[in-house]
């Protein structure tokens, strides 16, 4: 058994180290293009426009938002995020991030990265309310083709002092509020409508 566990461990220590950089390894390219895409996405979001973004992501791209949705696939993510603006059910006007990582992107392997950091969002609703907060984020970065691509980016957000949590009630009690007004008025006009027909 102690040589079983003994080979298994001499097998598993070399695998370990190539799977890191060596000390001393030059990424500053590496890094570069990394910063270079981070801004990239922060502006695909804020101006919404994914077209620019789409060659940087990897074909299995996933992301997870800060409302815990997950969303595979570019065309995924895009219909959910454009809905937050348009249709009957957009909720928000205008929306703007900017993202900052916390360190360097740290090397898993030689075209495999993990960054994490933070973004300060601030998000304008229909009607016309508007709320900041900070988020965290993490992603995970994969070189194809000598290009870096995002692989997967996950959001989270604490949940107990969440100020957009707060903006999207006030929203939706502005709308049932509006809703009902309306439907006072309705009833009222019906109303006068039955009784001058009696009359």
């Amino acid at each position: 058994m102690r040589k079983a566990f003994a080979f298994c461990l001499a097998l598993a220590l070399p695998c370990a180290a190539l799977s890191q950089d060596r000390p001393g390894t030059d990424r500053s390219k590496d890094h570069e293009a990394l910063r270079a895409l981070l801004v990239q996405g922060a502006d695909a979001l804020n101006k919404r426009n994914f077209d620019a973004i789409a060659p940087n992501l990897h074909p299995n791209f996933t992301i997870i938002t800060v409302d815990n949705r997950k969303h595979v696939g570019l065309d995924a993510f895009k219909k959910y995020y454009l809905g937050l603006f348009e249709g009957p059910g957009a909720v928000l006007k205008h929306f703007e991030t900017k993202v900052v990582a916390d360190d360097e992107t740290r090397f898993i392997g030689a075209n495999t990265g993990v960054v994490y950091g933070t973004s300060q969002e601030t998000f304008t609703f229909a009607d016309g309310d508007m709320r900041s907060m900070q988020t965290r984020w993490s992603a995970v970065t994969q070189k194809d083709n000598d290009r870096w691509k995002l692989v997967n980016v996950h959001f989270s957000t604490n949940v107990l002092d969440n100020p957009v949590i707060d903006g999207v009630k006030s929203f939706y009690k502005k709308l049932a509020a509006g809703a009902a007004v309306v439907g006072l008025l309705v009833g009222a006009l019906l109303f006068a409508l039955l009784r001058r027909r009696r009359a």
